[in-house]
């Protein structure tokens, strides 16, 4: 299949957030690029011409929890997003709109799966840097508190944790209580 044009990918990115609210940048990024045929350039100046066109929200948080530091906009369709979609839909084929659904299974999966985990950075009174980590994936709820001197070491903590999450503050609490496994 060839790329798409900028107006195919902006209904299907459309789409995509109407149908999986909150999703990051990168993660839509992602899934557009690797499912829907979709280079990096034709992404991008989709993507920016639905927020500049009013069709398409983001907003900003701390929060590093999603796929990478500096990824922290969540997506949402505005009224107007919301209005193009409904009349554009029935233009869209059977098999694109599965293929479309299917994606944004992928992308709900994906956001489910990181959604019981946090990281944070915060800075403190004496210039260092607070990270505040959580997990609650696998129902056993885990945060903490570190303190690092260096911007650099907060980012590369708060980047790394959801991918170790899980193992990471097992770990901790196994070394803490003088437990091996």
């Amino acid at each position: 299949m060839s790329d798409i044009s900028i107006a195919e990918a902006k209904i299907q990115i459309l789409y995509l957030v109407d149908h999986a609210p909150g999703v990051s940048y990168h993660l839509l990024m992602e899934k557009c690029m690797e499912s829907l045929y979709t280079d990096f350039f034709t992404f991008s100046r989709s993507y920016e011409e639905l927020i500049s066109g009013n069709l398409m929200d983001k907003s900003r948080s701390g929060d590093y929890s999603s796929d990478a530091v500096g990824s922290t906009e969540k997506l949402t369709l505005t009224d107007g997003g919301k209005a193009v979609l409904k009349d554009l839909l029935s233009s869209l084929s059977a098999p694109l709109l599965q293929h479309l659904d299917e994606a944004c299974a992928e992308i709900s999966d994906e956001m489910a799966k990181h959604s019981g985990t946090a990281a944070s950075l915060e800075l403190t009174e004496d210039n260092r840097f607070r990270v505040n980590l959580a997990y609650s994936g696998d129902g056993k709820p885990f945060a903490a508190s570190v303190t690092v001197d260096d911007e650099a070491t907060a980012v590369k903590l708060c980047k790394m944790w959801k991918k170790n999450c899980d193992k990471a503050s097992e770990e901790l609490i196994n070394l803490i209580l003088g437990e091996k496994q």
